[in-house]
């Protein structure tokens, strides 16, 4: 009996007690809990980094020091389950507080500030509307556009939903986004780190103990006795338990052989692709204000994520996330430098970064839908973890982690 409490695969010596498949905050989370209950761990990334959509791009060259986000932005003092690791790790001395700085709409090739848009008399009958409102079953368009009124939403709210997700907001399910969790009083209620958030990839991988390889492109699975076989580009890995971490596509076309009524309820969940470009400005260069960002509203952009929440004394650091496949690359250029006011000559090879990430498309009803996949993974040795069950947010990976590790290991006895 191996410390997992997994039986011996046939005579096989397997690997690893457990191995997942991606190594983004979803896996490197799973791989924590299983890590620190005694399990031997494998991870497999595709990628040459650690972190999926943390991620941190850290120029060089002449910007050697700065870094901007392409990825996820913030993390937040109710993230309970996140601190907890990071405390086992002694690196709560590592988060740093976040400036207190606004948000604007940019509407009309021009800043706007967001009181400026709002009709204050439908939002005077805001709480009267919000009495006995449930949000469960919910759009967000119907649950806040019912509160807020219809010209609030579609001037302000529509775009500040459409931001936050990085996709049109109007069918995500309402009760998916800000769900109420305590605060920590001793933690920043906004932080990252030295270098970013993908430093929260950073110091999970790096801890003692956790095998993490990248580079691995795996190319199926196979379940047979008890046993799964992952088959990567350079070679086979054999594992009592196996966790998909990865965007709900590649696992639905992973498990399409073996498990294809659990694939069939994975493909019923879209994909929404968000195009990033990210740019990094000389401050002399610019006149807009210190903000958290802008908020498109009837722009090809969802959002343009500011690094003035953590000021370099040198340089400013933009994120722009585009709606897909309304610009090409010269298009976003000129958008870029009409937002910033700036001339064209100004964007460099230099200090242009992109990357594309894939994020979930969540819709009304699928709750049951995650409950019917629960109901297939039960006693299986086969986890799901992911930003495509409770929510998109960083704690709601790692709380969907923390659940799929708690039942194979009552699985495993």
């Amino acid at each position: 009996m191996n410390p997992a409490g997994f039986d011996e695969l046939g005579g096989i010596m397997a690997d690893s007690d457990l191995l997942i498949i991606g190594a983004g905050i979803s896996g490197l989370s799973m791989a924590h809990y299983a890590a620190a209950a005694g399990w031997n761990v494998l991870v497999l990334e595709q990628e040459h980094r650690v972190g999926g959509c943390l991620h941190s791009h850290r120029f060089t060259g002449a910007l050697d020091g700065f870094w901007l986000e392409l990825g996820a932005h913030s993390a937040f003092s109710s993230y309970g389950n996140l601190l907890e690791i990071l405390e086992s790790h002694h690196a709560l001395s590592r988060l740093q507080p976040r400036a207190k700085v606004g948000f604007r709409l940019f509407t009309n090739g021009a800043v706007r500030r967001i009181p400026s848009q709002l009709a204050y008399s439908e939002l005077l009958r805001a709480p009267f509307r919000l009495l006995g409102l449930i949000k469960t079953g919910r759009n967000i368009a119907e649950y806040y556009g019912h509160i807020v009124g219809p010209r609030n939403y579609a001037a302000v709210f529509e775009p500040a939903f459409s931001a936050v997700i990085c996709q049109p907001a109007d069918q995500f399910p309402a009760d998916s986004l800000f769900n109420p969790r305590p605060r920590r009083r001793d933690i920043p209620r906004s932080f990252t780190l030295h270098g970013g958030l993908q430093s929260l990839a950073d110091i999970l991988a790096g801890s003692s103990g956790l095998r993490v390889e990248s580079g691995q492109i795996v190319q199926n699975i196979q379940h047979s006795d008890g046993k799964f076989i992952v088959r990567t580009s350079s070679g086979d890995h054999t594992t009592h338990a196996l966790c998909l971490a990865t965007p709900v596509a590649v696992a639905t076309r992973l498990l399409a052989s073996e498990f294809p009524e659990l694939a069939s309820h994975l493909a019923e969940v879209g994909t929404a692709t968000v195009e990033t470009v990210g740019v990094a400005i000389p401050k002399s260069q610019l006149n807009l204000p210190l903000l958290a960002g802008l908020i498109g509203r009837n722009e090809p952009f969802f959002s343009v994520v500011f690094r003035d929440v953590m000021p370099d004394p040198a340089y400013r650091g933009f994120s722009f996330h585009f709606r897909p496949g309304m610009l090409d690359e010269a298009g976003k250029r000129d958008c870029i430098t009409r937002v910033l006011g700036l001339p064209n000559d100004l964007l460099t090879l230099a200090n242009t970064v992109r990357k594309n990430n894939q994020l979930p498309v969540l819709r009304v009803g699928h709750g049951e839908r995650t409950q019917a996949i629960d109901r297939l993974l039960a006693k299986s040795r086969l986890a799901l973890t992911g930003n495509y069950f409770a929510g998109i947010a960083i704690e709601d990976c790692v709380t969907r982690s923390q659940q799929e590790f708690l039942r194979l290991q009552q699985e495993a006895g």
